[in-house]
């Protein structure tokens, strides 16, 4: 693969969110492609860039040092949410938790990064209104051809703005696991905050940084992933903004996330929230010796990982399944390569016939994977949805040993 020398990156040198200068570093993953940098061919090249996680030593904020341009990243998008079967079925309770939540009827609901309008179409079918923002010009055009109409658009203050004149003020302002990706943070904040009144609720949900501590998520880490947050630093960033919690519920994406609910109002915090909150003090989440540990022990499951997939390896070329971003992550930081990995499965047809950022290997349909799977062995790198895919490929007739990384050790089933 030719190498691509063109910088896509700038560094940080102060913290993001209080812009303290004392910075420490947790993780170095090696520069790496962006994660969703699939391509046509081999002969097309890819830029790097710096993987390194870093803690801020004030405000405890867990982010990347590298920024990764946001026109690279999100402009034309490889993710689409309805792909996934647990995300559908959780689209469902979201919306019932959401509504629970509000006291207005037919609220209208804006929802930021609102991909293909999967979580969107169930508050439609219950009467609301709707409107979705999100930059991927491909997936917003995929939302609007489904009924949901959709800004293709990078939120922030102007486009606040821009809803606020064109629409009517929404009840409800949702971002699902995107807060984590943005480099404007301030900006996207200021704009939520700004387009509820009194009454309105801003929900937001993410990939819970204690989650990702305790199970050893490192596969998470990728560039389009700037935070790592908990409910402290999450909360000290949209108190800047007049936005106080007051209740949360878990979700099941990323392998663990919560929903936080925030209003300009300074309501009493529900149970389930300062539960929450006293678990997450007592268990040090934001010291950085959590944060020391979890980057030595990602080193040495790394490690652990490399020398099982050369182990199977030996016997013949593995089949993996799943082309997530973090699948890109795990794989180039195990080191592991296209020999030994034959191909990867994944059901998004957006990826058929691409190839992984880094380590080269061709993507195929779940159809195709299957026909290769006959006397193999299979590397699960979706394993955030292990039991909806061990199922299907049970059901499919496989009976080979499914190797299963993550969380925290490396099992086999």
């Amino acid at each position: 693969m030719q190498q691509n020398n063109k910088q896509i990156y700038t560094e940080i040198k102060a913290c993001r969110l209080c812009s303290s200068k004392n910075l420490q570093d947790v993780l170095d993953l090696g520069d790496q492609p962006p994660a969703n940098s699939l391509r046509k061919g081999l002969n097309i090249s890819v830029p790097c860039a710096p993987l390194k996680l870093l803690q801020c030593g004030d405000c405890s904020a867990v982010q990347l040092t590298a920024t990764v341009e946001p026109s690279y990243l999100f402009s034309q998008y490889v993710w689409v949410t309805a792909t996934s079967a647990t995300a559908r079925t959780y689209s469902e309770t979201y919306c019932t938790e959401v509504l629970n939540r509000t006291g207005v009827k037919s609220p209208f609901v804006v929802e930021v990064a609102s991909n293909d309008g999967t979580f969107l179409k169930q508050f439609k079918e219950k009467g609301c209104g709707v409107l979705g923002v999100d930059p991927a010009s491909n997936i917003a055009t995929n939302a609007r051809n489904s009924g949901i109409p959709t800004l293709a658009e990078f939120f922030d203050v102007t486009i606040a703005k821009k809803i606020l004149a064109e629409y009517q003020r929404p009840n409800i302002v949702m971002a699902r696991n995107v807060i984590p990706h943005v480099k404007e943070i301030h900006s996207i904040v200021e704009g939520m905050s700004s387009l509820i009144d009194a009454e309105g609720i801003v929900v937001i949900e993410f990939h819970y940084a204690k989650i990702i501590a305790e199970e050893l998520h490192y596969d998470s880490i990728y560039h389009e992933h700037l935070f790592y947050f908990s409910i402290k630093s999450l909360a000290a960033l949209f108190s800047q903004y007049g936005l106080y919690p007051f209740d949360v519920f878990s979700s099941p994406i990323s392998g663990g996330s919560l929903v936080l609910f925030f209003s300009k109002q300074h309501k009493e915090l529900s149970t389930a929230l300062n539960q929450l909150i006293e678990t997450e003090e007592h268990s040090g989440l934001n010291a950085p010796s959590t944060w020391q540990q979890f980057g030595a022990k990602s080193k040495k499951h790394a490690c652990n990982l490399r020398g099982i997939v050369a182990e199977y390896a030996k016997r013949g070329p593995l089949i993996a399944y799943g082309a997530s971003a973090r699948s890109s992550t795990l794989m180039n930081f195990a080191g592991l390569s296209s020999s030994q990995i034959e191909c990867v499965i994944d059901r998004n047809p957006i990826k058929h016939g691409l190839y992984t950022p880094g380590t080269n290997i061709p993507i195929v349909s779940y159809e195709e994977g299957l026909a290769k799977l006959d006397g193999k062995h299979l590397l699960l790198l979706a394993w955030n949805f292990e039991e909806e895919i061990v199922q299907d490929l049970r059901a499919s007739g496989f009976n080979g040993d499914i190797i299963v990384p993550l969380p925290n050790e490396v099992h086999i089933r």
